[in-house]
């Protein structure tokens, strides 16, 4: 019995000196760590400190900056030709289903009846060259006349007039260094009226010429 309690006792005094152990080891990691705290605090590198608050800030600026919206191609072709043709009066600018269109009155290129381009339409067709390099895309030269036959001349009739005017703006185009792969021509004659054909001012208006910058942006 006795040495029993002798037994049990030693395996008391062993387990307490192990817990004493335990706490000991505890208080050490602990009291380590509190002065390496103390230590990174007293030998913070300043320098090093700005660079990665700004580092931080930068990033969260990124994260922060808001997502930019998609810009509409459309209103982009229509804000870089009026670079070049809002001064211009005779011109006039629009969107329809076919795309972006610039109007030209015929008036202001060609005499009554004929398809040589005047010189005094040059300027205007120049301020056209001038948009279409800074746009893309395929881009047709409509023709279109009044309702009026023709008299005389070298052409048969209003389709015949209204094409050879459409090749003519399409020829000066090219010879000013424009890529003819983007280019068509076509010529309505009268059918595609915008205005009455029953005035002098409607029959104005529906002779032009259109370059049209289509769709498929």
């Amino acid at each position: 019995m006795s040495r029993w309690r002798r037994k049990k006792r030693e395996e008391d005094e062993r387990e307490n000196t192990e817990r004493w152990a335990i706490s000991y080891a505890d208080f050490i990691t602990l009291m380590f760590t509190f002065f390496a705290a103390l230590y990174s605090l007293s030998s913070v590198d300043h320098g090093k400190l700005e660079k990665f608050s700004s580092s931080l800030n930068r990033a969260f600026q990124v994260i922060e900056s808001p997502i930019p919206v998609p810009v509409d191609p459309e209103e982009q072709i229509i804000q870089s030709v009026r670079k070049f043709t809002d001064s211009v009066e005779e011109l006039s600018l629009r969107t329809d289903s076919r795309g972006v269109v610039i109007t030209l009155p015929g008036e202001s290129l060609f005499a009554p009846g004929k398809a040589e381009i005047k010189a005094s339409g040059y300027p205007l067709l120049d301020r056209i060259v001038s948009a279409l390099n800074e746009v893309p895309g395929e881009v047709t030269i409509e023709g279109h006349t009044d309702n009026l036959p023709v008299k005389g001349g070298k052409f048969r009739d209003n389709w015949a007039l209204s094409t050879a005017r459409a090749s003519a703006v399409l020829r000066y185009f090219i010879e000013k260094g424009l890529d003819p792969y983007r280019f068509s021509v076509a010529g309505y004659g009268e059918y595609r009226p915008i205005a009455s054909n029953d005035t002098p001012l409607g029959r104005a208006k529906n002779r032009r010429v259109e370059v049209v910058i289509r769709r498929g942006w």
